[in-house]
C-alpha cells in the first residue's frame, strides 16, 4: 500500500500538465514542481530518517520542499511561523532536528541555537538555484517509518511532537479519495496553517487529482476569505466550523455564490446554525464533517451532511461526527471517552511525553481522546471534551449541553460556558456573542424550560467575539480569563 501510494503520487508530480499552485496571478505547474523536487532531492537524498524542520511561508517554493522532504526517506516536521520564538526553540529542543531548511528569513536566535546543537541550515532558494538534480530511487519505505511530525498546541506546558508514521496518513487520505465527490482539476484552498494536520488533507488529495493548491496569505484574506475563494475559484474549501461562522456574521443574510463544490470542515463541533447557512446562503452541493487528531493519523470518523441533517438532528444543535472510517476502530468507556483504535494510531509523543494517553487493552493498542462521545440514530456526536464535563450539585453535567440551548435563543450568535469556583461556592458562567440586546432575565425563564435549575448559568456576560486560538477554534481559557477581568472591573454587577 505504501509504495503503490508514493509511485501514484510521484506519477502526478512527473507526468501532470496541470497548475499545481494558484495565488492570483501566480501560478506554477506540477512540470515546474518537479524541477523542484529533484533539485532538493539532490540534497535530501544524502540522507535518510533524518529530521527536517521546514520553516517559511507558504510559498511554491516551499511546497516543494515538502513533499522532496518525505519522498527522499525523511522527516517533514513544520515550524509555525506565527509561534513566539521562545515556543519555536522548545519545540527545537523536544524534537532535536537534525537539518533546518528555510525559505526567507530565520532569526538570529534559531541560527544561533542551530550551531550550539550542530543542526544544518540550509536555504531553499540557494538548492533551487543550483543545476544539479537527482531522480528518486523507489519508495520501498516501511509502513512503520515516520513521514512526519506535528506538534500538538501544548497548552498544558510542554510541546507535544506527534510522529505519524506512512501507514498512519496515507490511510486517511485513501479513505478520503474514497469518500469525497473529486475531479480531476480541483483548486483546493490553504486555510490554516502547515503544522495543523488537515494540511494533510490538501496537500495529498490535490496532487492526487492533478489539482491546484491557493493559499491563504495574509491576515486580510484569513478574517474574510470570499474574495479569495472568488478571484482563485476555490472548488474544495476546507477549515475549522468557525471560519465559515465568521462569514456568516459578517454577511447573514446575503447569498454568495461561490465555486465551491466540496466543503470539508473539521476540528470542532459543527452548529446546525452554520450548516443551515452553508445550504441557505452559500448553497453548496456536498458538505462533509470529520473528527480526528493528530495523534489519530489526522481525520477518523465522518459524516455526509444533507438538509435532513437541519430537522433531523435539531434536538442536538451540532452536526454529528458520523461514524468512523476504515481503519478505525473506537471503543467507550463506562464515562464516555471515546477510545480510538486501528492503523491510524501514531507510535506515541516524543520522549515518551503524555504516554499514559496510550493504552493497551486485549491486545490492541488503544489512544484515549478525552473527548465525550454519544451513539444517536446510527450516528455518533461528540459531546465536548471530559475536561468540559464538570459536577454541579453532585449532578453530571456536560457544558455543550448548556451552550447548544442558549444558542437556540433568538439574537445569539455563539454561547461558552464554564465553570468558577468561588470562595463559598460553584458555579457556571455562559459567555455570550450576541447581534442584539439579549434580555437576561428573559433568557433564563427560556433556559428553564429545558434545563434543570442546576444547568442554568447562574451569571452571563457579553463579549464583542468569542476568542479563537491559532488554529480558530473556540479558546476557553481565554474567555475564562476575559470573565476574570470583567470581575476585577464590574463585581458583582455580572448578572
Amino acid at each position: 500500500m505504501i509504495s503503490e501510494f508514493y509511485n501514484k503520487l510521484y506519477e502526478s508530480f512527473r507526468t501532470s500538465g496541470s497548475i499545481f499552485y494558484k495565488y492570483y496571478s501566480e501560478e506554477y505547474s506540477y512540470k515546474r514542481l518537479f524541477t523542484n523536487l529533484e533539485k532538493l532531492n539532490s540534497y535530501l537524498s544524502t540522507y535518510k530518517n533524518k529530521r527536517v524542520v521546514l520553516y517559511g511561508p507558504k510559498t511554491f517554493e516551499v511546497y516543494s520542499a515538502i513533499y522532496s522532504i518525505i519522498l527522499s526517506g525523511n522527516v517533514w516536521v513544520p515550524l509555525n511561523l506565527s509561534f513566539p520564538l521562545n515556543r519555536q526553540l522548545e519545540i527545537l529542543d523536544v524534537l532535536e532536528a537534525d537539518i533546518i531548511l528555510y525559505d526567507g528569513n530565520l532569526s538570529d536566535e534559531i541560527k544561533s541555537y542551530a550551531r550550539q546543537q550542530n543542526i544544518l541550515l540550509c536555504d531553499i532558494h540557494s538548492l533551487l538555484l543550483q543545476s544539479s538534480t537527482k531522480a528518486f530511487e523507489g519508495f520501498d519505505f516501511s509502513p512503520n517509518d515516520i513521514a512526519y511530525i506535528m506538534f500538538t498546541s501544548g497548552s498544558t506546558g510542554t510541546p507535544k511532537g506527534v510522529p505519524v508514521t506512512h501507514q498512519n496518513y496515507i490511510n486517511f487520505v485513501n479513505n478520503v479519495m474514497e469518500i469525497l465527490p473529486f475531479k480531476k482539476g480541483e483548486v483546493f484552498s490553504d486555510y490554516h496553517d502547515f503544522a495543523f494536520d488537515i494540511s494533510i488533507f490538501y496537500l495529498f488529495c490535490a496532487p492526487l487529482t492533478e489539482s491546484s493548491i491557493s493559499p491563504i496569505k495574509n491576515e486580510e484574506e484569513r478574517i474574510y476569505p470570499i474574495s479569495h475563494i472568488l478571484e482563485n475559484q476555490i472548488t474544495v474549501w476546507s477549515s475549522v466550523p468557525s471560519v465559515i461562522s465568521r462569514i456568516q456574521r459578517l454577511r447573514p443574510e446575503e447569498k454568495i455564490e461561490t465555486p465551491i463544490r466540496i466543503m470539508f470542515l473539521c476540528g470542532e463541533p459543527f452548529s446546525l446554525n452554520v450548516l443551515k447557512y452553508c445550504y441557505d446562503n452559500l448553497e453548496l452541493g456536498h458538505i462533509f464533517n470529520f473528527y480526528g487528531l493528530t495523534e489519530t493519523g489526522v481525520e477518523n470518523f465522518n459524516h455526509k451532511c444533507s438538509k435532513d441533517d437541519l430537522k433531523k438532528y435539531e434536538d442536538k444543535g451540532y452536526v454529528p461526527i458520523g461514524k468512523p472510517m476504515k481503519g478505525s476502530d473506537i471503543r467507550l468507556t463506562d464515562e464516555k471517552e471515546l477510545l480510538l483504535g486501528g492503523c491510524q494510531i501514531t507510535p506515541g509523543y516524543l520522549g515518551g511525553i503524555g504516554s499514559e494517553r496510550f493504552e493497551v487493552i486485549e491486545k490492541e493498542r488503544w489512544y484515549h481522546t478525552g473527548d465525550i462521545v454519544e451513539l444517536y440514530k446510527d450516528v455518533y456526536f461528540c459531546k465536548g471534551r471530559l475536561d468540559t464535563q464538570v459536577k454541579l450539585s453532585g449532578y453530571r453535567v456536560e457544558l455543550m449541553d448548556i451552550e447548544v440551548q442558549v444558542r437556540k435563543y433568538p439574537g445569539i450568535k455563539e454561547a461558552v460556558s464554564f465553570v468558577v469556583n468561588s470562595n463559598t461556592s460553584k458555579f457556571l458562567v455562559c459567555a455570550l456573542e450576541s447581534e442584539e440586546t439579549i434580555d437576561l432575565k428573559l433568557l433564563k425563564g427560556e433556559l428553564r424550560n429545558y434545563l434543570p435549575d442546576y444547568m442554568v448559568p447562574l451569571k452571563f456576560f457579553f463579549v464583542d467575539e468569542i476568542p479563537r486560538n491559532s488554529n480558530d477554534k473556540l479558546d476557553r481559557k481565554a474567555i475564562e480569563r476575559i470573565y476574570i477581568d470583567e470581575i476585577k472591573l464590574k463585581g458583582s454587577q455580572l448578572v
